[in-house]
């Protein structure tokens, strides 16, 4: 692959590249860089992490990176998951990586969990270090990657030390780019700020767009907004039936002629278009019939232009998404153990 190849591969389907010339000297640089998405395994993954970061680990392994998928158990420790208990947290990490074998990330992927790094007396150092090397004031900023509000580390101390095990971690792992939603901005620019005061090499900090949550709630707040499993009914969730699929795109918030910020048309134009190129929709031949739409920006101008019902719409993507699932669902027929045990943590916990 070609040094402008594998930019493009890299920088494609994200939002945000911090920075794009440090991005293409790494790239020149180096032809297996180091790079990571940490995720808390917390509860049953929905699509967005499925799909949207699975592909974007696809394309750093097809760009020549040496991929990690951090499975910070101790992070979702402190973020009060699953009953801060340890045992089920990394129960939950063996279902993540299920969960993108499922949607078909490649089995060169590095799994590690942060319960392998606590162990060593230097990765505390390395906390500490990244501590020392910041504020209060800029760690509380940083709160938001953990979904949490600035004022609750007033209430539980531990939340101040996540943000600082995130640029810890980074620096641990040898990393040359971090990967993560734009939720993940504050911890990357946090390292980003930190790195060099500490002598640390800096890391490019590559992010990909959110997901919206179903039902429109916190449309102005990119945090708030975003899909998440907390509210069942605001996301789709990796092993929802068929059925509970059709159900939960049914209810979604889809205003007619809004094309922006629309959680459906956002499951078109981050999921199933750059999976299948493509996106039919299914109509009553009185209707028009069938329509395949070829990209995303004829699928939201039709949208916007009233051509397309919102109730169609809604057809097409539940049916696209559901075939996409098609395989996932074998997998996990297959494979069911970890997803057995999680689904009875989330029954009785």
């Amino acid at each position: 692959m070609s040094p402008g190849d594998r930019l493009q591969t890299v920088l494609r389907g994200t939002e945000e590249v911090v920075t794009r010339d440090e991005l293409r000297t790494l790239l020149d640089r180096t032809s297996t860089p180091r790079a990571y998405v940490g995720l808390e395994p917390s509860g049953l993954m929905h699509v967005g992490t499925a799909f949207v970061i699975g592909s974007k680990v696809e394309d750093l392994i097809q760009a020549g990176f040496h991929a990690i998928i951090f499975l910070a158990d101790w992070h979702a420790y402190i973020n009060d998951k699953l009953g801060r208990n340890l045992e089920n947290l990394r129960i939950c990490a063996e279902y993540f990586k299920d969960g993108f074998r499922a949607v078909g990330v490649p089995d060169s992927v590095e799994y590690l969990y942060a319960n392998e790094f606590v162990r060593h007396p230097e990765y505390w150092q390395t906390v500490i270090q990244a501590s020392k090397a910041s504020t209060v004031a800029r760690i509380r900023r940083a709160l938001t990657i953990m979904g949490r509000k600035e004022e609750e580390a007033d209430l539980d101390a531990s939340k101040l030390i996540y943000p600082a095990m995130q640029v810890a971690d980074i620096h641990w792992m040898d990393l040359d780019l971090a990967l993560g939603g734009m939720d993940q901005r504050h911890a990357h620019m946090l390292y980003r700020d930190v790195a060099p005061k500490l002598g640390w090499k800096q890391v490019v900090a590559l992010h990909t767009p959110l997901l919206p949550a179903l039902d429109g709630g916190g449309r102005m707040d990119l945090v708030a907004g975003k899909m998440s499993k907390s509210r069942p009914d605001s996301s789709i969730l990796l092993n929802d039936s068929p059925r509970e699929v059709e159900r939960k795109i049914g209810k979604a918030f889809c205003p007619a002629k809004e094309a922006v910020g629309n959680p459906v048309l956002e499951l078109a134009r981050l999921i199933l278009f750059p999976r299948r190129g493509k996106l039919m929709i299914p109509r009553d031949s009185k209707f028009g019939g069938d329509v395949v739409y070829e990209s995303f920006s004829e699928l939201a101008k039709a949208y916007a232009d009233g051509e397309l019902h919102p109730k169609d719409l809604k057809a097409g993507v539940t049916a696209g998404l559901n075939e996409q699932l098609v395989p996932v669902r074998k997998f996990f027929e297959a494979h069911p153990q970890n997803l057995d045990a999680v689904t009875s943590i989330l029954r009785t916990g």
